[in-house]
């Protein structure tokens, strides 16, 4: 959508908004209507967001006359009047008032207006309507789709899933598995889960983050490869999300985050056998390494209502034994106890298969799907494997970092890419922790860890440690060996620094190596995820998930849901914040496009 903005903004403020798809003109609101149409309808002005109304009868007379799709958003306190609401009605003008009422500069919230009323508008009417069938194939057994299978099946729907990969009580080798049963035995719940990675603050130093290597504080985990033109659009869309849109997005995100904070709990009452037998673990303890992180964080966690109370380092030594070593080194600043559990993810999902099995679940591993067919009209009417096809009433596919090309024809096409992180288990013989953690080391090479109680492969008491940001493009294997052995360093760093009783007894073994391992995190350039309704050829519906970056297994309680309303033909505010097209029709200029046409005015 092509913005104009025609008044005076202040230096942060115009850093913050101007951009490719805004004008900033600050000399027409004095110039009168003739230089307002001349600029209007030459550059193609679909949204102006006005401080004040200097809109000539004879410019919206124009607009009635070219039918010009113009939207007017008056910030502040300045209500449009009676008059200039009739004014606008007659030019079939779009007036919309945006009030801002947390401190926002008013162009950033009627920034956020316009991009809220044009979100509304990529849903199309058809996708509510409830589905012909009550039978699902769900296709990816990762934790999303694998919650959204049991939700919907316990609600009466016949289920199907379909999977790539081995059957996870199968105990292969970890690297035969995708992002859920591959990575560590280790997930975390807290209400600041999938955080938005965008610049949300303007500085010298913005998007830089693929130009440098990890060693250098970057996500350049694929080293002198070189990218494809894909993995490039996907990087210059990265960098292209201002600022105020980025942090629209995590207040988004931070919204889902916690709807699926009461869908857990809820859960958690309901199915305390599921949850006891993986190590379900109350409050989140986050830890700060440095004192200026630590006063920001304590700020941001209140104003998201997580915290449940702020400690000292030495309060946390008498709590918490295992951090002792680390707290007498000057290591620890502070710490938040936040609203949140972590799990063993791998015994949640070997429950979670068996519950699905005790409800009829069919499941069907090592088949992998290679691309998904639609109609002349965008049907979809079935998927292919290298050796079948497969006909379905309704589809989820939910497909990790690993199926891009199943998705060509989809709007989800080109939006997933890789985000590796690396993995380390400490034995843990005594009971010195009895939170599990998110550490912050700002400036180091795994500046965010989750440190999660759980057990190691033999069911023996450990702590694993989760962490790093590697980005690997389109191709979850696009790992250069020397970086990840970085990335590796970087997490036994962590574990030496803040763990150093429990890091020795793996020296002490040689059994350091032996215990790393990765994982790749399906990934948007916008941090959000994706949430796609398709329509099938017998009336039902494909709906594709994914793109969820940390926070794939904290929203799955509200994927599930979205999923659910899909089917039965309701809305959730996920459809709309998580459409794929949101970021790009924002970017995009409409059909309306420059116009020849002289000015009239």
């Amino acid at each position: 959508m092509r913005i104009a903005i025609f008044e005076t903004l202040d230096a942060l403020t115009a850093a913050a908004i101007i951009d490719g798809n805004v004008l900033y003109r600050p000399d027409i609101a004095e110039k009168g209507g003739r230089a307002l149409s001349r600029v209007v309808f030459s550059d193609g002005i679909e949204a102006i967001i006005a401080d004040e109304w200097f809109f000539t009868e004879s410019f919206l007379n124009e607009c009635k006359v070219r039918n010009w799709p113009l939207t007017i958003v008056l910030i502040n306190s300045r209500h449009p009047t009676n008059a200039q609401q009739a004014m606008a009605m007659r030019a079939g003008i779009k007036l919309i008032h945006s009030v801002t009422t947390d401190g926002t500069c008013g162009f950033i919230s009627g920034m956020k207006t316009i991009e809220r009323s044009l979100k509304q508008d990529l849903i199309k009417c058809e996708t509510y309507s409830p589905a012909k069938s009550k039978a699902v194939t769900f296709v990816g057994c990762g934790i999303v789709n694998l919650v959204s299978a049991y939700i919907i099946a316990s609600k009466g729907y016949s289920v199907r899933m379909i999977d790539a990969k081995p059957d996870p009580r199968s105990k292969a080798t970890w690297n035969n598995y995708g992002c859920s049963s591959g990575g560590g035995n280790a997930r975390m719940f807290t209400l600041s889960e999938m955080d938005n990675y965008n610049c949300r603050t303007v500085h010298d130093d913005m998007n830089s983050l693929f130009s440098k290597d990890i060693t250098e504080m970057g996500w350049n985990i694929f080293g002198d490869s070189a990218l494809t033109a894909q993995e490039l659009n996907w990087i210059d869309e990265f960098q292209s999300v201002p600022v105020w849109l980025a942090d629209q997005f995590n207040e988004d995100i931070f919204a889902l985050n916690a709807e699926s904070w009461v869908h857990w709990q809820e859960w958690i009452s309901a199915d305390t056998k599921l949850f006891d037998s993986s190590l379900h673990k109350n409050m989140i303890l986050r830890l700060y390494a440095d004192q200026v992180n630590y006063e920001a964080a304590i700020e941001r966690q209140s104003r998201i209502d997580a915290t449940i109370k702020v400690v000292t380092p030495e309060e946390i030594a008498n709590a918490q034994p295992s951090l002792s070593s680390a707290i007498k080194n000057g290591r620890i600043a502070g710490g938040i106890y936040v609203h949140g559990f972590t799990l063993k993810i791998h015994d949640f999902i070997d429950g979670l298969i068996e519950r699905l099995q005790n409800l009829g679940t069919e499941f069907q591993w090592d088949t992998s799907i290679d691309t998904m067919r639609q109609d002349a009209t965008g049907q979809v009417t079935h998927l292919v494997s290298s050796d079948t096809e497969f006909t379905a009433d309704n589809l989820v596919i939910s497909p990790g970092c690993y199926a891009n090309n199943m998705l060509k024809t989809t709007a989800s096409s080109d939006k997933i890419c890789g985000v590796l992180g690396a993995w380390l288990t400490l034995p843990c013989t005594k009971n010195g922790l009895n939170n599990s953690l998110k550490l912050a080391r700002k400036g180091h090479i795994v500046e965010d860890s989750n440190v999660t109680i759980s057990t190691d492969e033999n069911g023996n008491p450990a702590i694993i440690i989760g962490s790093g940001y590697g980005f690997t493009g389109f191709d979850a294997t696009n790992i250069d060996t020397e970086l990840l052995e970085k990335m590796y360093d970087g997490v036994i760093d962590t574990a030496k620094q803040y763990f150093p009783e429990l890091y020795q007894s793996l020296v002490d073994s040689d059994s350091v190596r032996d215990s790393l391992k990765y994982c790749v995190r399906p990934w948007t350039s916008t941090s959000l995820g994706l949430f796609e309704i398709l329509e099938t050829n017998s009336g039902n519906k494909c709906i594709i998930t994914g793109g969820h970056n940390t926070g794939g297994f904290a929203q799955a309680p509200a994927i599930a849901t979205a999923v659910l309303a899909a089917l039965d033909g309701l809305p959730h505010q996920m459809h709309y914040d998580y459409q794929p097209n949101r970021f790009t029709q924002f970017l995009m200029r409409s059909e309306t496009g420059k116009s020849d046409v002289q000015s009239v005015a």
